[in-house]
């Protein structure tokens, strides 16, 4: 097991405190996916000043090209993980606005680190965001991957709100399930979402997703229908992942990511020796590269042992 202190840099607050906010962004920058929950914690603590910093990020080509950094890539994230702990309608549209460059890129490895935890980014957020999100949810240009996850973060919001709020929002969700014209893949999870809701109304129409799916790849069954029925419960999928913070930037969570990145480099470096051609020096050496790719039908990272689609894709 590698040392947690030669891989977690460490700063104490009292000079976190006095850095500003662009030499906040500049350790992000430097420690890539390697920063310290405090710093998270001070950029969070300086609210709309680093909003101001950070909000202008998903405009910036750079950030969202091959010319970009390791440091500058997970700058992306940890900008989304400031935003999500700053309360309010800006750093609210902000969010959305990473939502909608992430899918315009087709940036899969920034979605896939997120996926799940939209609903707790927006959880602190006015109920004044939910009209922006849907926008987003009902934008047929932007993928479904990224649509799906909001979806979920609306109909959190109005779960938080509860009564009206909540049958407002699943009969918006029902409306999108039904639609013919929709993306199919983006209607089942949707549908994933109604079931974590049974209501009575939305029971024919789930039941029709399910018989009309078959083979390789069904989201779900009859049977996963029955169940959610028979259990009579709310039980949102997102209510797993709470805590995208401490998921992310606890000191075992680093440790493995760098054991990942290890091993993947030394792979690397085995493979190679087995061919012909030369790897870049700088190719072998830890922490110098972004996410990692994970398929939507390659296991979940969580570890539910089901498919990434059918698990924390679809639902998060």
């Amino acid at each position: 097991m590698m040392n947690v202190a030669t891989v977690l840099p460490a700063y104490p607050d009292e000079i976190l405190a006095k850095l500003g906010p662009d030499e906040l962004v500049a350790l992000l920058v430097s420690n890539e996916d390697r920063v310290p929950r405090n710093v998270i914690g001070e950029c969070a603590r300086r609210r709309e000043d680093m909003v101001e910093c950070l909000r202008g990020l998903p405009d910036v080509d750079r950030y969202w090209s091959a010319e970009a950094t390791p440091g500058e890539w997970w700058l992306l994230l940890h900008a989304v993980m400031i935003l999500g702990l700053i309360p309010g309608e800006r750093a609210g549209m902000v969010l959305v606005a990473f939502m909608r460059r992430m899918a315009q890129e087709e940036d899969d490895n920034l979605q896939g680190w997120l996926a799940g935890y939209w609903p707790a980014l927006f959880r602190n957020k006015t109920p004044g965001i939910i009209p922006a999100l849907r926008v987003l949810c009902e934008d047929r240009g932007l993928d479904w991957y990224i649509r799906t996850n909001a979806v979920d973060a609306v109909v959190a919001g109005a779960n938080g709100q509860g009564g009206p709020a909540l049958g407002q929002a699943l009969a918006w969700a029902a409306a999108i399930v039904s639609d013919e014209k929709e993306d199919w893949d983006f209607r089942l999870c949707v549908g994933n979402t109604l079931l974590d809701f049974p209501r009575p109304e939305y029971r024919p129409l789930l039941e029709d997703l399910a018989k009309r799916q078959s083979g390789w790849g069904v989201y779900f069954s009859m049977e996963d229908v029955r169940r959610a029925y028979s259990a009579e419960r709310n039980e949102p999928e997102w209510e797993r992942r709470k805590d995208p913070w401490r998921d992310f930037y606890a000191p075992v969570a680093i440790e493995r990511r760098q054991e990942r990145w290890e091993k993947e480099n030394a792979d690397l470096d085995e493979d190679d020796l087995e061919g012909d051609g030369a790897v870049p020096e700088e190719a072998l050496l830890p922490n110098v590269r972004a996410a990692p790719k994970i398929g939507r039908n390659d296991p979940c990272p969580c570890g539910s042992g089901k498919k990434y689609k059918k698990c924390c894709l679809p639902t998060g």
